[in-house]
C-alpha cells in the first residue's frame, strides 16, 4: 500500500498537465508504475585499457569513443563531491531516490508549459538515465533512453527507488561520478580531471572542481575549450550555490570567482598510440590483439574488449632496451631523413619482445599522402620492424643456407673457387646488363672484383661472398634454405614454397627450387622475423616465437581476471644445438674480421651478419649475444627499389656493415649497460680456411689469348692478361705463370703473357726471352663492410 501510494504521487507530480485529471490518472498510472521492472541491470562501464611495460609502468592507453578511467570514491576530493551534489542534487543525502520538493517544482513547470519540461531528477535518477543510455545498443533504444516522455521519467524513478533501497548513497555517488559525461570526449571525473587540467582527480582544486561540476548539466554548452565565457559563468553559479549552502566561505568565493578558468590540457590525438611513450610498440600491441581470434570472436568483439574493457596489458618491453634501441636508431640516422631505421630486439630463450624502435615520430603524414608518396619524412604510422613484405634481408639470409649445409653434413672447410661472375647451371641467373633473354653471360656477381678466389664456408660467410653461396646452394637446395628459414622463425609468406595458389595471399610469391636470388636475400621478410631467427641461433637452436605480452587482465568487481589471448607456442628445439653453435662460431668472425668489422664490434663476444639487398634497396644487420638478439633494417619506405640507399648522410651507398651495423652496436651497448648484462660465454670463433684441391693446369702457350682465357676460366682458374712485346703475332700467348701441364691449387691465379705484335728494336745482352713477373697467390679481401649490388654483406 505504501509503494502504491507513493507511485500515485510520483505519477501525479510528473505526468499531469492539468490538475483536474489527477484523480483519474493517479490510480492507473500507479498500477503501471508498479508493473515496471525494478531491478536495474548495470552493464560494465567502457573504460580505456592500460598498457604497461615489464616493470608495471604505464606506457600508453587504448580507448574508444568514451575516455574513462574508473576511480573509487575515496580518491575523489570532498570539494569535488560537494560541488556536484550542491549544483545537481543538494538534498542527495536526504531523499530516497526521488526529490519530492523537486517533483513539485517540476510539476508546476510542466503545468505552465503544457508538456514535460522538468522532471526533478536526482543524482540517482541521472545515474539511472546514464546507465540506460549506456546499455542502449540500437538507435531506437538510445532514443528511448533520452526522450522527454512520462514513461521514461517513470522508469527512471522506479529504478532510482530500487537503487536507493539496495545501495548506499556513497556507492551511488561513486557510480555517478564515473559514468557522467563531462564533455569533449571525457567520461567520468578522473578522465575529465586529466583531460581539462592534466591532473589526477585527487589533485583537483576548488576552481577546477567547480568547472567540472558545472559541465554535467550541458557538457557542450559549458565546454571550457569551446565556450570559455559560458564555462566561467557556469563555474560561478556552482561556486555561488556552494556558498549559499555553506560549503565555502566568503573569502574562498571572492578569490575563486575573481580568477579566470585556467585549462592545462595534455596533448590530444585521434590515435591514442600517438600519446604513448612508445608509440610504435603501442601500435604493435593493438594490431596484435585486434588480429587475434582468441581475444574475441569477431572484429567488433575484439575492438570492444580492447578499447572499452578496461584491460591491464602487461607487456615484455624493457625500458632500458627500448631507450637504447631508440637512441641507436635516432642518433645514427636522425628523424627527418628520407631513410627509416627499424629495430627489433628479443630475449633468446623466452621470445620476449624487449624493444621495437623506428627513427620517426608516430603519426599521420603532414601532407596526408600515403607512405609511398609522402614527402613528410618525420612522421609515419608504419610499424617498420613488423612489415613482412616490404624489405629484403640481403645477405643476413645466407645464415639459413649455412645452417642447412651444416645440417646436411657439408663441412666448414668445403672450398669453392668463387669468381667475380658465376653462371649457375642449376639456378636461375640474374640477367646480364642489356640481356633480352637467357644468356651465358647471365651470372651472379660479388660486390668487389677483388673478392674472386678460394673460400671455405667460414671465410665466405665472413666476407659475404655471393658466388660461393650460390655454389653452396646448388648442393644444399634452395628450398632447403627456405625450410630452414621457416624453421628458425621466419613467418613471411615470401619464404613459403612457391605453389600455384600462393599468389592469392602472397602477390609477390614464395621461393621456387631454382630461385638463386632468394639465397642472397631477395625475398622480403620482417625485421622481427630476422631477430627471431637469430635469437634461435643464440638459444642453441631452440626457437621461441615473439611474445609481447606477459599477462592481460580485466577488473571484474574487485578481482583481476585473466583475459584469453593467443600465446606463442612453447619454445622448441628446431635445430641441433651443435649445428646452431657452429653457425654462431662462424658468425663471430663476421664481427671480428669480416664485413661487420669494425662497426658491429661491441667490446665483448658477439655473432652477427651483414646484409645488403639488390641494388642497395635495403641494408640490414642482425646479431646477438646469449642474452639478447636484435635486428636492424634500413630502407626508404616509399619503396626500396625505386628509392635506393644512395647518397645517404654523405655515403655514396649504404651497406649492411655500415649504418645498420652502427645502429645495432649502439643498441646492444646501450642495452647491455642499461640492463647490466654480464659477459656470457659463446662458442669459440671458427677459423676454418679454404683447403683447395689440386687440379691440372692446361698449357695454353701458343694459343689465342681469348681462347686460352675462356678455357682456363671455365675450369675455375683466375686469369690475368699481361701484354708483352714479342715477335709472335699479336694476341698469342707466349708464356704463362705458373707454367702449364702441372697440378696447381684449384682456383689459382694464372698470368698469361700475350704478344702485343710489336717486335723490340733492341734486345737484352743475354738475348733471353722476357721473364714473366712474379705473382701472388689468390688472396682474400679482408672484410670491410662492402657488399655487392645483389645481396652482398
Amino acid at each position: 500500500m505504501i509503494m502504491s501510494g507513493l507511485a500515485g504521487v510520483v505519477v501525479a507530480l510528473i505526468a499531469l498537465p492539468a490538475a483536474s485529471l489527477v484523480g483519474l490518472m493517479a490510480k492507473s498510472g500507479a498500477d503501471s508504475f508498479l508493473d515496471l521492472p525494478a531491478n536495474l541491470t548495470v552493464p560494465p562501464l567502457p573504460q580505456a585499457s592500460r598498457i604497461l611495460d615489464s616493470g608495471g609502468n604505464v606506457i600508453g592507453y587504448l580507448r574508444g569513443e568514451q575516455d574513462r578511467e574508473i576511480v573509487p570514491l575515496d580518491q575523489v576530493p570532498m570539494m569535488m563531491r560537494q560541488a556536484i551534489i550542491d549544483i545537481e542534487d543538494s538534498r542527495f543525502y536526504e531523499h530516497t531516490g526521488l526529490d519530492y520538493k523537486g517533483l513539485v517544482r517540476a510539476y508546476v513547470s510542466n503545468q505552465e508549459s503544457g508538456g514535460v519540461t522538468q522532471g526533478g531528477s536526482t543524482l540517482t535518477q541521472q545515474y539511472v538515465k546514464n546507465v540506460l543510455l549506456q546499455a542502449a545498443t540500437s538507435k531506437e533504444s538510445k532514443q528511448a533512453a533520452t526522450e522527454q516522455t512520462v514513461r521514461r521519467k517513470l522508469r527512471e524513478a522506479r529504478y532510482a527507488l530500487y537503487l536507493e533501497k539496495n545501495m548506499s548513497k556513497d556507492q551511488i555517488l561513486e557510480r555517478y561520478l564515473n559514468i557522467a559525461y563531462f564533455g569533449d570526449g571525457a567520461y567520468g571525473v578522473q578522465a575529465a580531471a586529466k583531460h581539462y587540467f592534466n591532473v589526477d582527480v585527487r589533485q583537483l582544486t576548488l576552481p577546477q572542481a567547480a568547472v567540472l561540476a558545472g559541465l554535467v548539466k550541458n557538457p557542450t554548452a559549458y565546454n571550457p575549450v569551446l565556450h570559455p565565457q559560458a564555462a566561467t559563468t557556469r563555474r560561478d553559479i556552482v561556486l555561488d550555490r556552494m556558498h549559499e549552502l555553506g560549503h565555502i566561505g566568503d573569502a574562498e568565493l571572492r578569490e575563486t570567482r575573481s580568477a579566470a578558468v585556467m585549462l592545462n590540457r595534455p596533448p590530444q590525438a585521434e590515435d591514442p598510440c600517438q600519446l604513448s611513450s612508445v608509440p610504435f610498440f603501442c601500435a604493435y600491441v593493438r594490431r596484435t590483439l585486434l588480429s587475434d581470434d582468441r581475444f574475441g570472436a569477431t572484429e567488433a568483439d575484439r575492438e570492444r574488449l580492447l578499447f572499452e574493457g578496461g584491460l591491464t596489458i602487461r607487456t615484455t618491453l624493457r625500458p632500458a632496451a627500448q631507450a637504447a634501441a631508440q637512441n641507436g636508431a635516432n642518433s645514427v640516422i636522425p628523424p627527418g631523413n628520407r631513410v627509416t631505421v627499424g629495430v627489433a630486439m628479443l630475449e633468446p630463450g623466452t621470445g620476449k619482445v624487449l624493444a621495437l624502435a623506428v627513427n620517426r615520430e608516430y603519426g599521420p603524414s603532414s601532407d596526408g599522402l600515403s607512405p609511398q608518396k609522402t614527402t613528410d619524412f618525420l612522421h609515419t604510422k608504419q610499424i617498420i620492424p613488423t612489415e613482412e613484405t616490404s624489405f629484403s634481408p640481403g645477405s643476413t639470409f645466407k645464415v639459413f643456407t649455412l645452417a642447412a649445409a651444416l645440417e646436411k653434413g657439408i663441412p666448414l672447410n668445403t672450398t669453392f673457387y668463387s669468381p667475380q661472375c658465376y653462371h649457375s647451371n642449376v639456378l636461375n641467373n640474374p640477367p646480364a646488363e642489356g640481356s633480352r633473354g637467357k644468356s651465358p653471360a647471365d651470372c651472379f656477381s660479388n660486390s668487389d672484383h677483388d673478392e674472386a678466389g678460394l673460400y671455405s664456408m667460414t671465410t665466405a660467410t665472413w666476407d659475404s661472398v655471393n658466388t660461393y653461396y650460390i655454389q653452396l646452394a646448388e648442393k644444399v637446395g634452395v628450398q632447403n634454405t627456405a625450410e630452414m628459414a621457416r624453421r628458425l622463425g621466419v613467418t613471411s609468406c615470401r619464404v613459403l614454397d612457391q605453389t600455384p595458389g600462393l599468389s592469392q595471399r602472397c602477390p609477390s610469391g614464395g621461393i621456387g627450387p631454382s630461385d638463386g636470388s632468394a639465397v642472397l636475400g631477395s625475398n622480403e621478410i620482417s625485421t622481427m622475423d630476422l631477430a627471431t631467427a637469430y635469437a634461435t641461433l643464440a638459444n642453441h637452436g631452440v626457437r621461441c616465437d615473439p611474445r609481447p605480452f606477459e599477462l592481460i587482465t580485466q577488473r571484474v568487481g574487485s578481482t583481476d581476471r585473466p583475459v584469453a589471448f593467443t600465446a606463442p607456442q612453447q619454445c622448441r628445439q628446431v635445430l641441433k644445438a651443435e649445428t646452431a653453435d657452429t653457425v654462431t662460431s662462424v658468425l663471430e668472425g663476421v664481427i671480428l674480421h669480416g664485413t661487420g668489422y669494425p662497426n658491429a664490434a661491441i667490446g665483448r663476444p658477439a655473432a652477427g651478419k651483414t646484409g645488403t639487398a639488390q641494388d642497395f634497396s635495403t641494408a640490414s644487420f642482425a646479431g646477438y649475444i646469449p642474452q639478447i638478439a636484435a635486428a636492424v633494417t634500413v630502407a626508404d619506405p616509399r619503396g626500396p627499389t625505386a628509392h635506393t640507399l644512395r647518397n645517404v648522410l654523405g655515403y655514396n651507398v649504404v651497406y649492411g656493415g655500415g649504418l645498420p651495423a652502427q645502429v645495432w652496436a649502439k643498441t646492444m651497448r646501450g642495452t647491455i649497460d642499461g640492463l647490466d648484462l654480464p659477459v656470457a660465454s659463446m662458442p669459440d670463433p671458427d677459423n676454418t680456411q679454404p683447403v683447395p684441391s689440386k687440379k691440372m693446369l692446361p698449357d695454353v702457350v701458343g694459343q689465342n689469348a681469348a681462347f686460352a682465357q675462356a678455357l682456363l676460366t671455365s675450369q675455375g682458374f683466375k686469369v690475368t692478361i699481361q701484354q708483352v712485346d714479342s715477335p709472335d703475332p699479336g694476341g698469342r700467348v707466349v708464356a704463362m705463370n705458373p707454367p702449364g701441364n702441372q697440378e696447381v691449387p684449384e682456383g689459382s691465379e694464372v698470368v698469361l703473357m700475350v704478344s702485343s705484335g710489336l717486335f723490340p728494336q733492341t734486345r737484352s745482352d743475354d738475348g733471353g726471352t722476357p721473364t714473366p713477373p712474379a705473382t701472388t697467390g689468390p688472396g682474400r679481401r679482408r672484410g670491410n663492410g662492402l657488399l655487392d649490388g645483389f645481396g652482398g654483406g
